[in-house]
């Protein structure tokens, strides 16, 4: 649940993402996926559209913050 509000948090607060232009006869490499996320504290989702490798990206970046914060509370910091 605490990963899920971390998620949501980060990509409702980022800017949305423009798929790149590709070339006259050319296919585009990135697949954009738009999803409705609701901000924390309202009940209105918003539509939130970014390519796979941006969500990718904010679903690693918030385990990565989950697992930092979880070895600072039992005294494991690697830094």
């Amino acid at each position: 649940m605490f990963i899920a509000a971390l998620i949501l948090a980060q990509a409702a607060t980022a800017v949305p993402a423009t798929p790149p232009a590709a070339a006259p006869g050319q296919k585009p490499t990135a697949k954009v996926e738009c999803r409705m996320i609701t901000e924390l504290g309202s009940r209105i989702p918003t539509r939130i559209c970014r390519l796979d490798k941006e969500w990718e990206l904010l679903a690693k970046d918030a385990q990565d913050d989950l697992r930092n914060s979880r070895n600072k509370s039992f005294g494991m910091n690697p830094e």
